[in-house]
């Protein structure tokens, strides 16, 4: 799964505007788009404003290794998010969810 992807899903998932969601994390629209769009990747400190943010710290673990662990809170968004995102095809979340 691409970082692109992932960031693009949660966005979605959260119900924000690519612009609401650079506010969310102090950084710009522009580069919000160019993390999306796959033409850069952020930074570490980019990262971190990410996954530190009260919002969308509970999909760290799933943006950074694909991984989920809700015992700990860490959850994926939906597999219906994921799926109109081009994540996962309805087919894969089908599978999962059994």
């Amino acid at each position: 799964m691409s970082f692109e992807k992932k960031l693009k899903t949660i966005i979605k998932e959260e119900g924000y505007s690519q612009a609401r969601f650079a506010r969310e994390i102090g950084i710009s629209t522009s580069a919000v788009e160019k993390y999306i769009s796959g033409k850069q990747e952020p930074a570490g400190g980019i990262m971190l404003k990410i996954v530190n943010h009260e919002r969308f710290k509970k999909y760290t673990l799933w943006l950074m290794t694909g991984d989920v662990n809700p015992e700990m809170g860490q959850i994926s968004p939906a597999f219906s998010t994921q799926e109109q995102c081009g994540l996962i095809t309805g087919e894969e979340g089908s599978q999962k969810k059994a």
